[in-house]
């Protein structure tokens, strides 16, 4: 049986020029830094284009934990940075970097794959995943703020 795929979406600007943005995003090892439920991302020590993700959450009165293998796709310095499994949890995602008055703009797009009885289910918890994105991106911003301060010094 076929799945279908949930798209969740989550912006914010960060008072950092685009070059730190991108460095922070581009070592996906930091990425847990800002998204607490990604308790790891590590790279395959042949393959640097390839990283293995751990989920782990408690939702629902439940433990959940999920591992995939992904392949970065070709970056677009400075504009976006994607990728997609290549086992495991069913995902692809995005992150579009745009100059801002204000700093850099990031614009995060995260999909998965939902079996086809419960994609109405996906639907439902898609404001709930993008509040946890939204506010992913809130603690990215912080997080690239103290790190552009740390190297201005």
């Amino acid at each position: 049986m076929e799945g279908g795929w949930v798209k969740n979406k989550a912006t914010v600007v960060a008072p950092v020029p685009i070059q730190v943005a991108w460095e922070l995003w581009q070592d996906r090892t930091r990425i847990p830094n800002w998204m607490p439920w990604i308790s790891s991302v590590s790279y395959l020590p042949d393959d640097k284009t390839k990283t293995k993700w751990t989920l782990s959450t408690d939702q629902f009165g439940q433990h959940f934990e999920f591992s995939w293998l992904a392949q970065d796709l070709e970056p677009v310095k400075y504009e976006r940075i994607s990728w997609e499994s290549l086992e495991g949890l069913k995902n692809k995602g995005s992150v579009n970097f745009s100059k801002e008055p204000a700093g850099t703009k990031l614009e995060m797009e995260i999909s998965y794959e939902v079996p086809a009885p419960l994609v109405p289910f996906g639907a439902a918890v898609s404001p709930l995943v993008e509040s946890i994105l939204s506010a992913d991106l809130k603690r990215f911003s912080t997080f690239s703020e103290k790190v552009a301060k740390a190297m201005s010094k």
